[in-house]
């Protein structure tokens, strides 16, 4: 996917809204808006928005110094999980369908994201998750996909982490060899290997870096260990925003979980499916693409 004009407004957004988080002084934070109003202009707009977040952030941070703006949030959001970790995994367990319910509270869990341009309530979305409509819904193709399947987990925020580790919990189950993919660095509130072993993922399966610090998972440049992973996965789970922009044009076997938050992204995606996507609006639609596979 590559980066839309309307894109362009949002870094800038984004910029205000983290010189806020990284300090008090209206002269830096002015500076930071001004530094990236000269930025954007000169972004390349064949990469993905999260490819030219990269610089974006770099930026940010050069200015003012602070390199995770993002830390205080994203302790935030891994602490509201876990304290609901319990009481989720209770209810997936005494579904009638454990896969499918561990599936919808993943997807919800995507709600948690600090890089949108909405603001949503995690935790009523996480409430009404499952009585919701997905627009696209293809779990059928991804329940045929995940047995006994070597798969490639992309991880995405802090907070749906948590989330993240239960739907694990049921593919380790079905007798699938899943290895998680974290950032291979601090940007926004985006998952490292620190936060995932924090929240214990390290014990349910295998952990590697994407060795990059970008909001996404562009497989160019991306660390040799995490390319090899990926080319051997009989599937994909790509989790959230960042991914899917990242990864939506990829020929491999890929299911793109998320809740689309932007009206780029919900273009792209009606684009992509035709009148199955028609409808979705970036106001938070929880959907379930799979690709590549039938």
């Amino acid at each position: 996917m590559r980066t839309d004009a309307a894109c362009l407004n949002c870094f800038k957004r984004q910029a205000a809204a983290t010189a806020r988080l990284c300090c008090a002084e209206a002269a830096v934070r002015r500076r930071v808006t001004d530094e990236i109003s000269r930025l954007v202009a000169e972004l390349d707009p064949a990469l993905s928005p999260p490819e030219n977040a990269v610089m974006v952030y770099g930026r940010i941070a050069e200015v003012t110094g602070v390199r995770d703006p993002y830390a205080g949030l994203k302790k935030q959001s891994t602490d509201f999980a876990l304290r609901l970790r319990d009481e989720v995994r209770q209810r997936i367990e005494q579904s009638p369908d454990p896969l499918q319910t561990a599936v919808r509270y993943c997807i919800a869990a995507n709600i948690i994201d600090y890089g949108s341009s909405h603001a949503f309530d995690a935790l009523e979305t996480l409430r009404g998750c499952q009585s919701a409509r997905l627009p696209i819904d293809d779990f059928d193709r991804f329940r045929r996909g995940v047995s006994r399947a070597r798969v490639v987990f992309l991880a995405d925020n802090c907070g749906e982490l948590v989330f993240d580790g239960l739907l694990v919990e049921q593919l380790v189950r079905r007798g699938c060899d899943v290895t998680m993919a974290v950032r291979g660095g601090s940007i926004l509130n985006d998952a490292t290997m620190e936060d995932a072993v924090e929240c214990g993922l390290d014990s349910l399966c295998r952990i590697v870096s994407s060795g990059v610090s970008c909001p996404g998972t562009p497989l160019a440049s991306c660390s040799r260990e995490l390319v090899e992973i990926f080319a051997g996965a009989d599937l994909v789970i790509s989790k959230g925003q960042g991914n899917f922009e990242t990864l939506s044009e990829t020929a491999a076997p890929v299911a793109f979980l998320l809740t689309v938050k932007c009206p780029v992204v919900a273009r792209h995606i009606t684009a992509m499916r035709g009148p199955a996507g028609e409808g979705i609006t970036g106001a938070g639609e929880m959907i379930l693409m799979q690709m590549g596979v039938e």
